[in-house]
């Protein structure tokens, strides 16, 4: 009888051996299962080692990427052109990956080439990790590409525009240079040095001076707003006044009188300045091989700059001064000295006596006639042909009454007065600040005037515009006697346009010793304005009496486009 346990360990043996041939079986069954396609292998290794031949192993012929590739991936420029660069090197490598690894049947079968040994799937496990590397590889320096390809394009930008910027700056330093190099004289290097030694001397000894402040001086006595207005011209700055050596004495005399106001009223002045051209013109030498009217076109026009700069020239002057040069110029090129002298001297005698002497006396009969007996007239300021006026009507024997309005400042109104009573007037002086008690008692209101503007308005002494407000309120008629030489084109609307500036000094008090005015120079918040001549509006002008007829303000362009027909102005 045979032991047991004996028979139980050779069953164990051979349950075993049962098991292990039972799984050979198996295994020899599923590889008999799945076979390999030859050809398949065959296409897929010629496409990983690119040869022709099968006899050559997958590492032997295994991809390489060399620094062409690499290269060729660097210059890939656009973004785009490396993005596809990238996915098509992937896509390359996943298919040969595909190829090399064993892929699964329906049954879970892995098929393998039978002729393949264990050398070659270790080698071909091996060729795959290398290439999974190699992508990884190509990926990052793709990305690495694409990360700092913008900035150093942003880099290189902005260097090459700060490279430009650079060089155009220099360029134009040395422009500059060489410009301030040619316009500077040269300098010999003795000079150079001593001028270098003396500057650093001077900055080692001497600290940089502090700045100071300069007081705001106020010139003459004029407010910020009147800057453009003529001034008169004071003793220092006549003083100091230009002289020109070809000037004639009687013009320079002249202009001393002007700016002084020896000479005042516009008649006075015309017929001052008419004068003093006549005494140029009766001296003067012509010079050799030169044409008279040139000559002495020269020599007027230095007179007339000095005469204008001691004071602003009036209408009355201007149009005088464009009637002597319309018959200067309308001498012959071929004239005798003797005989040209001599014309214009008759000219400017014919002058004073047709435009200022008969027109004068011309609108005395005419203002003389509007005057009855027991009249009361009023009169502002001083005016030579209002006191022809006056004087004549008494003279011829009407029985009237003159009002003088003056005031504190202006002493027309107290010369006027003085020479009425003189020839016998009934006369009475108002101060203007008493003209509104006194109008009631006024027929007729008669005035002067400096110039007579293309608009109707009326240009005269400061104090007129006021004394035809209260008379026109009074309903008072208001004459005003001007003559046509008298007429200016220049358009003014108000007194700040063009204006003389008095003397400051004529508005204070000197008499009384606590005028708050005793002390303005040392105020500087305090300005005296003093105007000349103020602007009458036509409204408030009843007529305009000219030696031609009692004509509206309306009717000076009329006047003046037949003046300049007939005298050339």
């Amino acid at each position: 009888m045979s032991d047991p346990s004996a028979k139980s360990r050779e069953e164990v043996l051979a349950a075993r051996e049962a098991k292990k041939l039972a799984k050979m079986k198996a295994k020899k069954k599923e590889i008999g299962d799945t076979k390999v396609d030859k050809s398949q292998c065959s296409k897929d290794a010629q496409k990983v080692d690119n040869q022709p031949t099968k006899s050559k192993t997958i590492r032997e012929d295994k991809p390489k990427y060399s620094a062409s590739t690499v290269d060729k991936v660097r210059n890939i420029k656009s973004k785009d052109e490396v993005d596809r660069a990238q996915i098509q090197h992937l896509e390359d490598s996943l298919k040969t990956f595909k190829q090399l690894k064993p892929e699964k049947s329906e049954n879970e079968g892995v098929k393998i080439n039978e002729n393949l040994t264990v050398t070659d799937v270790v080698n071909t496990l091996r060729d795959i990790v290398n290439v999974a590397k190699d992508v990884e590889n190509v990926t990052a320096l793709v990305h690495a590409m694409d990360v700092n390809k913008p900035n150093e394009e942003e880099k290189s930008k902005a260097q090459l525009k700060a490279e430009r910027r650079a060089k155009q700056e220099a360029q134009r330093a040395a422009k500059q240079a060489q410009q301030k190099q040619e316009a500077l004289p040269e300098q010999k290097p003795k000079e150079a040095k001593e001028t270098s030694i003396a500057k650093d001397i001077s900055k080692e000894k001497s600290p940089k001076p502090k700045t100071l402040e300069r007081p705001k001086l106020k010139s003459h006595g004029t407010c910020n707003w009147f800057q453009h207005l003529c001034t008169q011209v004071d003793a220092e700055s006549l003083n100091q006044m230009a002289l020109n050596s070809n000037l004639h004495p009687a013009v320079i005399k002249l202009g001393i009188q002007l700016s002084s106001h020896v000479i005042t009223g516009a008649n006075a002045r015309c017929i001052a300045l008419l004068d003093a051209l006549k005494k140029m013109v009766r001296d003067y030498s012509l010079p050799a091989r030169t044409e008279f009217a040139r000559g002495l076109e020269a020599q007027l026009a230095s007179s007339t700059k000095y005469l204008w700069s001691a004071r602003a020239p009036a209408a009355s002057e201007l149009n005088a001064l464009k009637h002597f040069r319309h018959h200067l110029t309308q001498l012959p090129n071929n004239v005798d000295e003797f005989d040209a002298k001599k014309t214009l001297q008759e000219e400017i005698d014919r002058y004073i006596r047709e435009q200022i002497d008969m027109a004068g006396e011309a609108i005395s009969i005419t203002v003389r006639n509007k005057i009855s007996n027991g009249d009361n007239i009023l009169t502002y300021g001083y005016c030579s042909l209002i006191e022809r006026i006056l004087r004549e009507a008494h003279l011829s024997g009407v029985k009237y009454r003159a009002v003088i309005v003056g005031t504190r400042l202006d002493r027309g109104g107290t010369e006027i007065l003085r020479r009425l009573s003189v020839c016998g007037v009934t006369c009475t002086y108002v101060d203007i600040s008493a003209l509104s008690f006194v109008m009631n008692t006024i027929d007729k209101v008669v005035v002067g005037a400096e110039s007579l503007l293309v608009t109707g308005a009326v240009v005269a002494t400061a104090g007129t515009l006021q004394t035809s407000l209260v008379a026109r309120a009074h309903n008072v008629p208001v004459l005003v006697a001007c003559e046509t030489h008298k007429f200016t084109e220049r358009v003014q609307y108000d007194a700040f346009v063009y204006n003389e500036i008095g003397d400051p000094e004529a508005l204070i008090d000197k008499t009384d010793g606590n005028s708050p005015l005793k002390d303005w120079h040392s105020n500087p918040n305090l300005t005296l304005l003093n105007l000349a001549y103020d602007v009458t509006p036509p409204s408030l002008v009843t007529a305009v009496v000219t030696e031609l007829a009692i004509l509206p303000c309306t009717s000076a362009p009329v006047v003046l486009r037949f003046k300049s027909s007939e005298y050339g102005l």
